[in-house]
């Protein structure tokens, strides 16, 4: 839904299961398109605490974009939720993350899971949202999902979190601790204390309630089964 006001036009959308107020700035209305909604608000982001030259090699759209994005993901904090960065594959009803840092493979590992399952989907490609509702995790679509855009607006609970390095193939479930420490640097909101404090407490949430794992491989064919079957099993669910 978009309202009109004396000074400016404002969107509310639905993201991450949140009624979110999004100033219609840049190319907001066009990413935020497919999440408009009638609802009430829960979030909302200030379009005086956007800056459109934070980043200098990006234009003003794209400025808006990423400031936006962040600001979103730090009032995620209070509903439970975080921000991972990595892409999110939903197959057989369960959501499947895949994280790390640039150039480890998660693009081209979610895109394997497309391949294998017909019914997988991409829901974001970067940024998803993850929140913890009655004791359950479950990860989000949002119209924050990186430089090609690949996002769907739904949700799945998270079957499993798998962080990748280019190596010979190997798979090994993580401790909580470790765990944790793979999820703080690919996350955002832990440099401020106050931020800190909410995120720990998620993450540690995290890391105790949802398999974490850390995979070793060159992409090579097959390497979708070793993750998905994994991840299943760790949640005993029938294979």
């Amino acid at each position: 839904m978009i309202i009109k006001g004396r000074e400016k036009e404002r969107m509310i959308c639905k993201i991450a299961g949140l009624g979110v107020e999004v100033p219609n700035v840049g190319n907001l209305a066009e990413r935020c398109k497919a999440y408009l909604a009638e609802t009430e608000t829960d979030i909302v982001l200030e379009k005086e605490e956007l800056r459109h030259d934070h980043w200098e090699k990006l234009s003003e759209e794209d400025n808006y974009y990423m400031d936006s994005g962040f600001q979103f993901y730090r009032k995620l904090l209070d509903f439970d939720g975080l921000m991972l960065h990595s892409s999110c594959v939903v197959a057989d009803g369960y959501a499947y993350l895949f994280s790390g840092p640039c150039g480890m493979g998660k693009s081209t590992h979610t895109a394997k899971y497309l391949k294998a399952f017909p019914d997988a989907v991409i829901i974001n490609d970067d940024k998803p949202a993850l929140r913890r509702i009655d004791g359950k995790w479950y990860a989000y679509g949002t119209p924050w999902c990186g430089k090609d855009g690949i996002n769907e607006n739904m949700s799945a609970p998270i079957a499993g979190i798998c962080f990748l390095h280019r190596g010979d193939t190997q798979l090994k479930r993580l401790g909580a601790l470790e765990a944790a420490g793979y999820v703080l640097r690919q996350t955002t909101g832990r440099r401020n204390p106050e931020m800190g404090k909410k995120l720990m407490r998620l993450v540690n949430l995290l890391v105790t309630e949802v398999p974490v794992f850390e995979f070793y491989n060159h992409a090579d064919d097959g390497a979708e089964m070793i993750t998905y079957n994994a991840m299943r099993l760790a949640n005993d669910f029938t294979l």
